[in-house]
């Protein structure tokens, strides 16, 4: 099934956090943080299945709904500022093993990529430069690219307008309930990475990997 969904596929779309670097566990930690030393709330593990994914109104307004802790988009974007941006700062950034070897591996088969993320276009940018890895991507969508973010189809959808492709010849790989949604929204089958440090429900997706060791040996 998996082979089956890869070998005619001319586009692979991306997401970023927990599926080219495990950034996510970095995020909520700062996300318990955060709520912690400005709340007094102590977030719980199970708030991870409905933030991740999401960009930061998207994760204020669900905390906020969840807590009753009138936390705005505008709010938690100013708060954030306070602790280290991974994208930028953090020193332990690094890809997942062999992200590297499969983008050189499809651009060497003339397949094109995207990253599709509800991170900010400029923060993938300076990540994907850090990790040797911004030479790659043929297109780069953000949450500041699109009006609606992830569980909506709209980044998916505007990254295939980029590239000019078609839906059926297209394949995206997500992490979280949310992206694959988003994905399958927009008309794509989808493979999740389980390789991340936090496990999310994938079961929506159409197959899983654990490593991208996989998808390399059957693309070579």
């Amino acid at each position: 099934m998996l082979r089956d969904i890869i070998h005619d596929k001319s586009v692979f779309l991306f997401d970023f956090d927990g599926v080219i670097t495990d950034s996510e566990v970095y995020a909520f930690e700062t996300l318990r943080r955060l709520v912690w030393e400005h709340y007094g709330i102590e977030a719980e593990e199970e708030d991870a299945a409905f933030t991740i994914g999401m960009d930061a109104y998207g994760t204020a307004n669900a905390m906020s709904s969840k807590y009753g802790i009138g936390l705005t988009g505008e709010r938690f974007l100013e708060l954030l500022s306070g602790y280290p941006n991974y994208y930028t700062e953090y020193e332990g950034i690094r890809p997942f093993p062999g992200i590297d070897r499969l983008f050189c591996l499809l651009k060497e088969q003339g397949r094109r990529i995207a990253i599709v993320s509800s991170t900010r276009k400029p923060y993938l940018e300076t990540a994907l430069e850090r990790m040797e890895l911004l030479q790659y991507p043929d297109a780069i969508i953000g949450g500041d690219t699109v009006t609606n973010h992830k569980p909506d189809p709209e980044p998916y959808l505007e990254a295939m307008r980029m590239l000019h492709a078609d839906p059926r010849a297209a394949v995206a790989i997500e992490d979280s309930p949310v992206g694959i949604r988003a994905a399958r929204g927009a008309g794509l089958p989808v493979i999740a990475f389980c390789g991340s440090v936090m496990k999310q429900d994938t079961s929506l997706a159409d197959e899983r990997i654990e490593s991208y060791d996989t998808l390399i040996g059957l693309l070579s």
